[in-house]
């Protein structure tokens, strides 16, 4: 490829026709043909005029320097189905001590279940709050309940 944009030198788009291809390249080289322009690189531009049209007209060339170009990029895995009960998520209540009520006015409360995992509330949640968190890769919908404070 040398690092030129045969396409940018010809002047036309990626998906450019044969025939406007054609069309470029003919008008391109009359103006930079080496006997009709006078200027000292006329030649070496005229040069690359026709390496571009001679790679952009060969249909098996063109695939491969468009290959070269925009080399293809892996797919992306598919992802899984989710089912419309999975979309809802599941729900829940959660209880929270005076304790931990108050720590959550100021601060993110994080809670830690039976084995292990760790959920974290933001703070500042309240009484009544509905939060989803990520629970073992699925959404949780937990409405926050928290006990009078006297």
């Amino acid at each position: 490829m040398g690092g030129i944009d045969h396409y940018a030198l010809l002047g036309v788009r990626s998906d450019a026709s044969a025939r406007e291809i054609r069309r470029a390249f003919r008008r391109l080289a009359r103006q930079h043909h080496p006997d009709l322009n006078p200027r000292p690189d006329g030649s070496a531009r005229f040069a690359e005029l026709a390496d571009a049209y001679a790679v952009l007209n060969d249909p098996d060339q063109r695939a491969r320097y468009d290959e070269k170009l925009h080399p293809r990029v892996a797919s992306p895995p598919a992802r899984p189905r989710i089912t419309d009960r999975e979309r809802a998520g599941q729900r829940g209540i959660l209880e929270l001590s005076e304790t931990e009520a108050r720590h959550l006015a100021q601060h993110p409360l994080p809670l830690t279940d039976g084995i292990g995992r760790t959920i974290v509330l933001p703070a500042g949640a309240r009484h009544g709050d509905e939060v989803t968190v990520l629970y073992d890769g699925r959404p949780v919908t937990l409405t926050i309940r928290i006990p009078r404070i006297t």
